[in-house]
């Protein structure tokens, strides 16, 4: 399974990347630093345990922000108010908020640009509930 989301940090911080689902592994990959603040950088970079990250992702690279074994995956929720369109969870102790839908304020590459929309964000997270079910 494979998804274009968007990490959500804080009110307005977010990246866009690819979450996907093989062999056991979830694997969460940002592309470039999104509308993240210097801040949520770093406080990403710490949340990953991943030295670098931070200066990777605002350099406009992608980088893999977690790759963990569907285990170490938990408290995984769909809360009512991202209405199909979203999820939490964490990955150890850290923990992550996911959109399926693109927020206002954020750009993609080009070669992605028209996705995110409302029908195909919402697909996506019934498909990741099914997935994600234990």
């Amino acid at each position: 399974m494979r998804s274009l989301v968007w990490l959500m940090m804080g009110s307005t911080g977010s990246v866009p990347g690819e979450l996907h689902l093989s062999d056991g592994r979830l694997v969460f990959e940002a592309y470039g630093r999104g509308a993240l603040t210097g801040g949520q950088l770093r406080e990403l970079e710490a949340r990953a345990g991943r030295p670098g990250l931070g200066g990777h992702l605002d350099a406009g690279r992608a980088g893999v922000v977690f790759d963990a074994p569907v285990d170490a995956v938990g408290a995984v929720s769909f809360p009512w108010y991202y209405f199909g369109g979203g999820m939490r969870l964490r990955v150890g102790e850290a923990p992550y908020r996911f959109s399926f839908l693109q927020p206002q304020n954020t750009r993609l590459p080009g070669d992605l640009r028209g996705a995110g929309d409302i029908p195909a964000g919402r697909a996506a997270g019934r498909g990741w509930k099914q997935a994600l079910r234990r």
